[in-house]
């Protein structure tokens, strides 16, 4: 029982596991905002290309197809296929390149600048074929066909509704001016674009809350893995030399100095002051800045209240805090749990006093 619960993967990634896990190109990323987006930059840009080249176009093909060629041979019919679908690309090729400028700008929002090689390394389980037919029948694949098949039903039932809507002036398309008809057309076209495109965001947004989900819950770590990089962290000569300075930097700039800069201090309440820092991009765990007892740890509570860092009481803590730590020092594992409390506890506590602040600085 306890070997299972050691191997199963409860523990959130850290920093140094995340960061792993994006080079190897392991990151949060969902097509639907690529089509999303996509669908979007298609509603506002394609009608009014309709309506402006429409009409022209209209008149190309008329032209095309009043002047057939006689003889029918490969090199006329190509001509006469190229004649008509020239300026449709031409028209097409502006649409084309915005929406591949917001596809690579969505991806870059997604994910930032990547650039991993991991994927495309051989190995065995890709060039195994029963691996192979277990992703093509995997339960992700499933997932992922039949949401195609949903969105396509859905879409189709929305463009289905636009168009039956306006079926009555549809009917009387022929009668109309080309320059009309093609205005008419390209607003049909927005307006089932639009509606395509709003569904696909909802989408698109729920899709990316459950990658994001997904990709968390695949680089979660066990608990003998969590503890072997924190041995690795606190062993390496990088993390020994980076507390060495942080001391050297304590001593030379003061324990004043050093509560200023805490998050928090967590107090006995009056016989001990731990004061403790975490930054989550440059940290691995929470560190001990300064520590006090008796007439230090008033002094530093003192220091606090002028600098108005947070005060947490909890005896148990700041007691095991003064005892395993040493200013410089990154809090033990077996306390993480009890000071992340403190911090997310202090966290909020901020956050609303910040928002209760600014409401009150607005204008009745």
């Amino acid at each position: 029982m306890a070997e299972n619960q050691a191997g199963e993967k409860t523990e959130e990634a850290t920093p140094r596991r995340k960061q792993e896990a994006r080079k190897k190109g392991t990151v949060t990323k969902s097509q639907e905002v690529n089509g999303a987006i996509a669908m979007l930059v298609l509603a506002f840009v394609l009608p009014p290309m309709v309506k402006n080249f429409g009409a022209s176009l209209i008149g190309i093909f008329r032209s095309s197809f009043a002047s057939l060629p006689r003889d029918v041979s490969p090199e006329t019919m190509g001509g006469f296929v190229m004649s008509i679908g020239k300026p449709l690309l031409i028209a097409a090729i502006p649409v084309f390149l915005i929406i591949m400028a917001f596809g690579v700008a969505t991806n870059f929002a997604q994910v930032g600048f990547v650039l991993s090689a991991e994927s495309m390394k051989p190995t065995a389980e890709k060039i195994n074929p029963i691996a192979g037919f277990k992703r093509i029948f995997s339960k992700r694949s499933a997932m992922e066909g039949f949401k195609a098949m949903a969105k396509l039903t859905l879409f189709g039932w929305i463009a289905y509704a636009a168009v039956k809507e306006q079926w009555g002036s549809l009917g009387g398309l022929s009668a109309m001016h080309p320059s009309g008809a093609a205005a008419f057309i390209g607003l049909l076209i927005h307006k089932i674009l639009i509606r395509v495109a709003i569904t696909w965001a909802v989408i698109a947004i729920m899709d990316y809350m459950f990658q994001r989900h997904q990709t968390n819950e695949q680089i979660k770590m066990t608990k003998d893995e969590l503890k072997r990089e924190m041995k690795e962290q606190e062993g390496s000569p990088e993390v020994k030399g980076a507390m060495m300075q942080k001391r050297r930097q304590l001593l030379k700039g003061g324990m004043a100095k050093a509560v200023r800069d805490a998050d928090v201090l967590i107090t006995n309440p009056t016989h001990f002051a731990i004061a403790i820092k975490y930054q989550r991009n440059s940290m691995h765990a929470p560190m001990v800045l300064a520590k006090g007892q008796d007439h230090l740890a008033l002094k530093m509570r003192e220091i606090a209240n002028e600098a108005g860092i947070p005060r947490v009481e909890n005896v148990p803590l700041a007691r095991a805090l003064y005892k395993q730590c040493e200013p410089g020092d990154f809090v033990p594992r077996e306390l993480f749990g009890a000071v992340a409390e403190v911090l997310a506890y202090v966290y909020k506590s901020t956050k609303r006093a910040k928002s209760s602040g600014n409401s009150r600085r607005q204008p009745a």
